[in-house]
C-alpha cells in the first residue's frame, strides 16, 4: 500500500516532549506536495499514555478550532512507531526570540504593534473557549494553560498565531487524557490559584497573556510570582510602576489599568478576553506609531533572519521516511461533541466578570474617553451588548455618576440608566436586616432553583456570587437567605472581616438546593433536589 512520505528538511525546535521539523509532505502517488512542519514525539514517550493521549489530544482539538490566531493542525498519523502532528508551516519568530532580539538592539516593540499581537491573543483564547465547532452545538471550552511568549508566534507578514495546546482543557468527545501524572505549565506564567492547585478558568489564561504583555512592554522578565496576596500584589504594583512608558499621561495610565486589571491576585477580578480585545483596540487607536503589519515587514523579518539555527546533528535530518498507516490515529470524527465520556475531569464554567480598567466609551457617545472624577473609585464594566448603545450599569452610585457626567446627551441614556438601576433588587425572606442577597443582575431565569444560601460557622460575610448563566450578586451573612437563583455553576470570592477568601464553585440543579458556605472546607457542594 502506498504511504506519504515526509522529506525531513531540517530540525526547527526541541521541547521536553518532543521535536518540531520543517518538511516536505509527498502525497501517496508522488504527484503532489507541500512545505509543513510536524511535531514528533520523542522515542521515550512512545509507551507513557498520557503523553501519548495528550498528544494525540491536541491533534484533534486543533483540527477542530476556527480561529485565524490558532495554529491549524492538517492531520495526526504516526512516523517510526512515534506519534506525530502534521501542522501548517509558519515563517516568523515567537515573542520570547522578538523581545531578545529587540532588548539587544535597545528598541521597545511599538505600542500598536504590541497592542495588536495582544488583542489577536485574546481573540484566539476567547474563541477556543466559547466557539462552537461547526461539527457541534456545544463550544468546546477550551482553556490553554500554558500561555506565554514562546507559544505565541508572529509572521513576518504580521499574523499572530497561539502555538502548543498539548497541555490545553477542553470538552470532546474523542478526549483521551482523563489523568494528570506530569506537571504541565511554566512557572513564571502561571496564575496564584495554578500554583496553588485549584480549579483552571479562562482567567488563568488572561493572567499568563498579562504577563506576556508586561514582557513585551518591559523587555524583560516579569520574575517570580509570589502565590499569596499580600506578596503578589506588592509585586504587581512595583513591576506595573517601574515600567518605563511614553506618550500622553492618560495614555500610560490606560495600559498600566488594562495589565494591572489581568494580572489581578483573583480570577473574578480579571477581564474576560473579550473585553481585552476591546481595550486593545481601543488602545491601538490611541498609540498611532507603527502597525503590527508594517512592524513584521521589518523587524520581525530582521528577527528571523537573526535567529540562530537549530544545532542538530539528528539523523531523521536529510532522510525521506514514511508515515505508519497501520498506526495511524484518526482526527476527531465529525460526530457530536456533546458526546462524553463518564470519567472526564470536570471543567470550570466561565462567567461574564467585571474588572476595574480604563476602557473606551460606546462609538456612540461623544465626548471621547471617560474617566472618573478625582477621588471616585474606577467602576467595573461589563462589555455592551450593542455597539451602539452605552453599557447599562447597576450600582445607584453609578446612577448619580452617569447623570453628572451625561446630563446633556438626552432622555434616551437617562431611562436606559434608569433600567439598569431597577434591575438592582434587595431579597430578603424572613431574615433579619444584616443578612441579604443583593442582585446586581438576575441573569437567565428560564431554569430557577430555590436556592437557601447559609454559612458556617455562623458569623458575618460577604460571598460574591457570579453565575454562568448571567446572575451577579452578594450574598451576606450570617443567617441563612433564601431565593430563586438561575440554574447552572457559580463562583464566589468570600470576604471575612479583612480577610479576602478565595471562591469555591458549586452547582445548582433541580428544583431546591441548600448551599453552605463552609469556611473551613476545600470545596463546596449544593445538596439539591
Amino acid at each position: 500500500m502506498s504511504r506519504r512520505q515526509f522529506k525531513i528538511l531540517k530540525e526547527i525546535a526541541e521541547g521536553g516532549f518532543g521535536k518540531v521539523y520543517l518538511a516536505e509532505l509527498i502525497s501517496a502517488d508522488q504527484q503532489f506536495s507541500r512545505i509543513v512542519a510536524f511535531k514528533l514525539l520523542h522515542e521515550k514517550w512512545s509507551t507513557h499514555d498520557e503523553v501519548l493521549s495528550r498528544t494525540r489530544d491536541e491533534a484533534r482539538l486543533l483540527g477542530l478550532l476556527r480561529n485565524d490566531h490558532i495554529v491549524k493542525v492538517e492531520d495526526l498519523t504516526s512516523i517510526n512507531g512515534q506519534c506525530a502532528i502534521v501542522m501548517e508551516y509558519l515563517e516568523g519568530v515567537d515573542l520570547k526570540w522578538l523581545i531578545q532580539f529587540l532588548a539587544q538592539k535597545e528598541q521597545q516593540c511599538p505600542y500598536e504593534a504590541l497592542f495588536e499581537i495582544i488583542q489577536a491573543a485574546a481573540d484566539a483564547l476567547g474563541s477556543a473557549y466559547n466557539g462552537v465547532p461547526l461539527q457541534s452545538e456545544e463550544p468546546l471550552r477550551v482553556i490553554h494553560r500554558d500561555i506565554k511568549p514562546s507559544n505565541i508566534l508572529v509572521t513576518t507578514s504580521g499574523v499572530v498565531k497561539v502555538l502548543d495546546f498539548g497541555t490545553a482543557r477542553a470538552n470532546f468527545a474523542k478526549r483521551e487524557a482523563v489523568t494528570e501524572e506530569l506537571a504541565f505549565g511554566s512557572q513564571g506564567y502561571m496564575s496564584p490559584e495554578r500554583m496553588l492547585g485549584e480549579d483552571d478558568t479562562p482567567a488563568a489564561d488572561i493572567f499568563s497573556l498579562g504577563i506576556t504583555m508586561y514582557e513585551l512592554l518591559a523587555l524583560d522578565n516579569f520574575g517570580k510570582i509570589p502565590p499569596r496576596p499580600a506578596k503578589f500584589n506588592t509585586r504587581v504594583d512595583e513591576k506595573i510602576a517601574g515600567l518605563k512608558l511614553t506618550g500622553p499621561r492618560q495614555f500610560q495610565s490606560d495600559v498600566r489599568h488594562i495589565l494591572k486589571s489581568m494580572l489581578s491576585y483573583y480570577p473574578v477580578d480579571r477581564p474576560t478576553a473579550e473585553q481585552v480585545i476591546e481595550v486593545m483596540e481601543h488602545l491601538v487607536s490611541e498609540a498611532d506609531d507603527e502597525p503590527l503589519k508594517r512592524f513584521a515587514r521589518t523587524v520581525v523579518g530582521e528577527a528571523r533572519q537573526a535567529m540562530p539555527e537549530v544545532q542538530s546533528r539528528d539523523p531523521l535530518t536529510g532522510s525521506i521516511v514514511q508515515e505508519d498507516i497501520s498506526e495511524s490515529r484518526p482526527m476527531a470524527s465529525s460526530g457530536s461533541l456533546a458526546d462524553t465520556e463518564p470519567d472526564r475531569e470536570p471543567l470550570p464554567v466561565t462567567v461574564e466578570r467585571p474588572f476595574t480598567g480604563r476602557v473606551p466609551p460606546p462609538p456612540s457617545l461623544p465626548g471621547g474617553t471617560l474617566s472618573p472624577p478625582s477621588g471616585v473609585a474606577s467602576q467595573p464594566f461589563t462589555r455592551s451588548t450593542s455597539s451602539t448603545s452605552p453599557p447599562i450599569t447597576t450600582e445607584s452610585s453609578r446612577l448619580f455618576l452617569a447623570l453628572s457626567v451625561f446630563g446633556g446627551l438626552g432622555v434616551g441614556i437617562v431611562l436606559l440608566t434608569v433600567i439598569g438601576v431597577a434591575v438592582y433588587v434587595i431579597v430578603t425572606v424572613g431574615q433579619p436586616a444584616s443578612s441579604a442577597l443583593n442582585v446586581d443582575k438576575p441573569g437567565n431565569t428560564k431554569t430557577v432553583v430555590k436556592t437557601t444560601l447559609q454559612v458556617t460557622p455562623p458569623e458575618a460575610i460577604e460571598a460574591k456570587l457570579q453565575g454562568d448563566a448571567g446572575f451577579k450578586g452578594t450574598y451576606q451573612g450570617p443567617d441563612s437567605v433564601t431565593a430563586d437563583l438561575p440554574a447552572g455553576t457559580y463562583q464566589t470570592v468570600v470576604k471575612r472581616g479583612g480577610d479576602r477568601i478565595r471562591g469555591r464553585t458549586f452547582e445548582l440543579t433541580g428544583t431546591e438546593c441548600t448551599v453552605t458556605l463552609d469556611l473551613s472546607a476545600e470545596r463546596w457542594e449544593a445538596q439539591c433536589n
